[in-house]
């Protein structure tokens, strides 16, 4: 009988709109297999159904190549509350863009499923869990993630750990206050939603065939965005800045915005070449799940 093979784990990184999920060799730091599926919106119970559809493979290609899974982590767009090492605690205390999972248990749920330990964390948290560890802020001990997708998430990294916060909901940039309409308190995620109309990638579409108001939404968002991350910088100090998410394939349309304005706004002279670069990682977000600390 062939040996067992030890400290695999199995990575999932939940979005708005898409699920991903990974089975990670630990110690090779390797991704074995991955696989990705549509997120539900509907209900509880039919997101859960296509998460486990999206489990379930890796579970059996692990059986079947016999490798030992030690638990399996998640990272969640929300606010989760602080990751906790396989107790099966871990909960979404709210989900801006994903409703369904508002105060849903979801390490408890997956732990009594899979019988493995369960830790939870933000997405963007993952995010850049797995850049520091692997990707484009490997070289780095303070930097700042934000992802931009259906939503925008973000993250800090404080020497080299990621900053949690006092109930785990440190870092959320997508939140940050950023202008008064009418009286209203606008952050950065409802001016980028605003600006999108809900679909930025066709509104990138438009841009890219030459439409001259969805060229200037980008050049907005790329202000927005750079004049937010400025004040993140002058807040926090770091050394980088990973940009990460699906919109990101559109980035040519307002990244260079984002370093005009953030140069313009950061206060310190030694600050104001700080880097900032794309994601190095294709599944940043499940791999950074799958080296949560998962069990003690």
């Amino acid at each position: 009988m062939s040996e067992q093979k030890n400290n695999y784990s199995i990575g999932i990184d939940i979005g708005g709109t898409k699920m991903s999920a990974v089975l990670f060799d630990r110690e090779k730091n390797e991704v074995i297999a991955d696989y990705k599926l549509a997120t539900p919106k509907d209900s509880l119970d039919k997101f859960l159904v296509m998460l486990y559809a999206l489990i379930d493979p890796l579970i059996e290609k692990a059986k079947k190549e016999k490798l030992k899974i030690n638990g399996i982590g998640a990272g969640v767009a929300g606010v989760v509350a602080a990751a906790t090492a396989g107790n099966g605690k871990g909960h979404i205390l709210i989900s801006p863009n994903l409703p369904i999972l508002n105060e849903a248990e979801l390490g408890k749920i997956l732990q009594e499923k899979y019988s493995l330990p369960v830790a939870l964390d933000n997405d963007a948290n993952c995010f850049l869990r797995a850049e520091l560890a692997l990707g484009a802020a490997k070289n780095y001990a303070n930097a700042v993630g934000i992802t931009l997708g259906t939503g925008i998430g973000g993250a800090i990294s404080l020497n080299r750990e990621i900053y949690q916060g006092l109930h785990g909901s440190a870092g959320e940039i997508g939140h940050m206050i950023v202008d008064v309409v009418n009286g209203t308190p606008m952050d950065l995620e409802d001016i980028y939603h605003d600006l999108t109309q809900g679909n930025a990638q066709a509104m990138a579409e438009e841009a890219y065939n030459g439409d001259k108001l969805a060229i200037k939404t980008y050049s907005e968002i790329g202000k927005h965005l750079g004049l937010t991350l400025a004040s993140v910088v002058n807040l926090v100090d770091p050394e980088i800045i990973i940009i990460g998410g699906s919109v990101m394939s559109s980035s040519d349309l307002f990244l260079s915005e984002v370093k005009k304005y953030l140069k313009e706004a950061i206060i310190s002279p030694k600050l104001k070449k700080i880097k900032v670069v794309p994601a190095k990682l294709e599944m940043a977000g499940a791999i950074g799940a799958a080296l949560l600390r998962i069990a003690d």
